[in-house]
């Protein structure tokens, strides 16, 4: 099953899976957002996946999705091309988006270039787009 025409194009993005210094670990949410995807495709490291197109706003993110059928954006950095259209997932993945409110202080567990993966004081994680996101200051 392949989904797209021929392999995506790689593009350099800036990725932050280490150890974060204290200043940034923490944001505040500068405007409300629900999440707008109930089904998200989710996987483990070491599944296959069928690859597609890349998107357009966020170009770190590509279409892709699971033997079972689940389908959605992930972030090219989860993904070891094998083949035209297809990838084994070098990491577990859930594309789960975080809703949240504005003034709400969050920690940040993983960062790409549009979206960061993060958690509530809750201990709920999930992405949130980097646009209604900011520093907050180190005590």
């Amino acid at each position: 099953m392949r989904m797209g025409a021929g392999p995506v194009p790689r593009r350099s993005v800036r990725v932050y899976n280490g150890r974060m210094d204290e200043a940034t670990t923490r944001v505040r949410v500068t405007n409300s957002r629900a999440r707008d995807h109930v089904e998200n495709i989710r996987f483990r490291a070491g599944d296959d996946l069928v690859v597609g197109h890349r998107n357009q706003q966020y170009p770190e993110f590509v279409w892709c999705a699971t033997e079972d059928g689940h389908a959605g954006w992930v972030p090219e950095m989860r993904l070891r091309m094998t083949g035209s259209g297809e990838a084994l997932a070098n990491s577990d993945y859930d594309a789960a988006q975080l809703t949240v409110v504005k003034d709400e202080i969050i920690d940040v567990l993983e960062r790409t270039e549009s979206w960061w993966r993060c958690r509530s004081a809750g201990g709920v994680e999930g992405w949130v787009p980097v646009t209604i996101l900011a520093a907050v200051a180190a005590a």
